[in-house]
């Protein structure tokens, strides 16, 4: 039985910080069911083929506030943030349908190529194209995050985003990863897997990249704006530590209280 009367051991103030993997899965355990409902907003705003950018724009800012840990209204914010980044998202939605569906031709036509003639020159074509494919896609961890979160256009965009894949080279391949592995394993089950698409997968890989993009772009973008302006940015942990408090706080210092109790059990204050 627990006793509620003696003080436990608290939540100290100055503890260790959890590390990302642990951090990872204790929000997506916290919004589970929240994904369930984003992923199928996402599906729906997604069936109109134009409006694949939007509608991947408000989903992602979703997924930032989670790695932010800041408050949602599921359709609200969805609805919100699908219109005001509409202009500028929904033209990269359609770039990226264009592009999907001519990496598809390009494989398809290599592919074609390697089994009638396996050449050098055609393994070599083939080799360009996946490694262009794998570029321009680790591009994208940064380019509707950064709709979402900065006030830029899109040539700027676009160059911070090949900046950013380079700068943060380990954290994209490690995403990139972990993207392959589900879409594979999707084509592999597919008919099977069309049941589960409704579900979680665009909300949960969205996530995946939120989670290890944004701090790329919070260390290579935003703190530096800030620091020139001599401000602190203020999605940062806030640094009361280093101010002169009138009270200290105490937390994981308390020492059990010793409770004294009559015979019938009641509490003496």
């Amino acid at each position: 039985m627990f006793n509620y009367n003696n003080a436990g051991s608290g939540v100290a103030k100055n503890g260790p910080k959890k590390k990302p993997f642990f951090k990872f899965w204790e929000i997506f355990a916290r919004k589970f069911w929240k994904f369930f409902c984003i992923n199928a907003l996402y599906l729906i705003f997604c069936l109109p083929i134009v409006t694949f950018g939007p509608a991947t724009a408000a989903m992602t800012q979703l997924m930032r506030r989670f790695v932010l840990e800041q408050p949602i209204f599921i359709w609200h914010d969805f609805w919100k943030e699908f219109k005001k980044n509409f202009r500028q998202s929904v033209g990269v939605g359609i770039a990226d349908v264009l592009f999907i569906g001519c990496f598809v031709f390009a494989i398809y036509y290599y592919d074609n190529m390697l089994n009638v003639d396996s050449s050098m020159q055609n393994m070599l074509l083939m080799a360009v194209t996946v490694a262009t494919a794998a570029f321009v896609f680790m591009m994208h961890f940064y380019i509707y995050l950064q709709i979402v979160a900065l006030n830029l256009n899109l040539n700027a965009i676009i160059k911070n985003s090949m900046k950013l894949v380079v700068i943060g080279l380990k954290s994209n391949i490690i995403t990139l990863l972990v993207c392959i592995v589900v879409i594979t394993a999707f084509v592999l089950l597919y008919p099977y897997s069309l049941l589960v698409l409704p579900l979680i997968p665009f909300a949960w890989l969205s996530f995946v990249i939120v989670f290890n993009s944004y701090p790329v772009i919070t260390r290579a973008i935003i703190n530096p704006y800030y620091e020139a302006r001599g401000e602190r940015n203020p999605e940062l942990p806030s640094e009361e530590e280093n101010e002169e408090a009138v009270f200290e706080d105490m937390g994981g210092k308390e020492e059990p209280v010793k409770v004294k109790t009559k015979a019938h059990g009641k509490v003496i204050h």
